[in-house]
């Protein structure tokens, strides 16, 4: 039982200390630029606070953040034994990629129709290009890209 009891407790800060270093990462990229004109696709820091403010009184309390945490491990406890192998690890990463994967093919496909047709990616792109071009002349300069996607000059 001890072992087991430690193992939870593993896993919770291992838990927390990837919610941390992602939530650290959105942090330092997100955020409006060149006046708030071009806000970070995806949501990043904002959407994960809706995922924690459960009762969306706009705070996200330790008992929020608790089972958020506790959510995430159960669902990577595939057989349910209070411990995660890596195997069940490795398969809910797998799933979660494939979740994200359907997600992001669902916002190309614009109308709904289970396929992504020229003009739905080609909405995209444009949506994309005018997200890099921060100053809207019509070309996007290296000093545009975001800092972590720079190279070289």
């Amino acid at each position: 039982m001890k072992t087991q009891q430690n193992t939870s407790v593993k896993w919770k800060w291992l838990t927390v200390a990837a919610l941390v270093a992602g939530t650290a990462s959105v942090v330092a990229t997100a955020g409006p630029r060149n006046g708030g004109n071009h806000a970070r696709h995806g949501g990043g820091i904002a959407t994960a606070f809706e995922r924690y403010d459960a009762n969306r009184d706009g705070n996200v309390s330790r008992a929020e953040f608790d089972a958020v945490v506790a959510e995430r491990q159960s669902g990577m406890d595939g057989n349910g034994d209070g411990v995660v192998t890596f195997e069940e690890a490795d398969a809910f990463r797998e799933f979660k990629r494939e979740e994200r994967a359907r997600a992001r093919f669902a916002r190309l496909d614009q109308n709904a129709d289970g396929i992504v047709s020229i003009e739905e990616a080609a909405s995209r792109q444009d949506r994309m290009f005018t997200f890099l071009d921060r100053n809207d002349d019509g070309i996007v300069a290296r000093d545009e890209l975001p800092q972590r996607h720079r190279k070289g000059g």
